[in-house]
């Protein structure tokens, strides 16, 4: 009755080990499978996100690849006549404090002779 028991027992840690190796095999089949389907599901998230970012995208941004076929409305200021007079008007300051720089010479060297 000792041996059966003794063989019972030795069967039950025989077997045990088996058991415990065959279940993280599924687990891990399991993991990977668990995993492949998370990046599925996160590469359609992507895609997803993507369209409607870019649906939104050609809503409201204006400047881009079509821009030669937009409509060109004439402007009320010609920037280049803006900077040609100022410009001018710099140069006339410049030419006035010359004037003053030569009268004001002038009138020292006068009275220091």
């Amino acid at each position: 009755m000792e041996n059966n028991e003794e063989n019972k027992i030795n069967e039950a840690e025989i077997l045990e080990p088996e058991r415990v190796l065959e279940e993280p095999k599924e687990d891990s089949k399991k993991k990977k499978y668990d995993l492949y389907v998370e990046f599925v599901l996160l590469f359609i998230l992507g895609v997803l996100l993507g369209i409607a970012l870019k649906n939104e995208a050609t809503r409201r941004v204006t400047i881009g690849f079509d821009d030669y076929k937009m409509n060109i409305m004439k402007s009320d200021f010609d920037i280049n006549q803006i900077e040609k007079d100022i410009l001018e008007a710099q140069k006339k300051e410049q030419e006035q404090e010359q004037e003053q720089e030569k009268d004001s010479n002038n009138q020292t060297n006068g009275e220091v002779k």
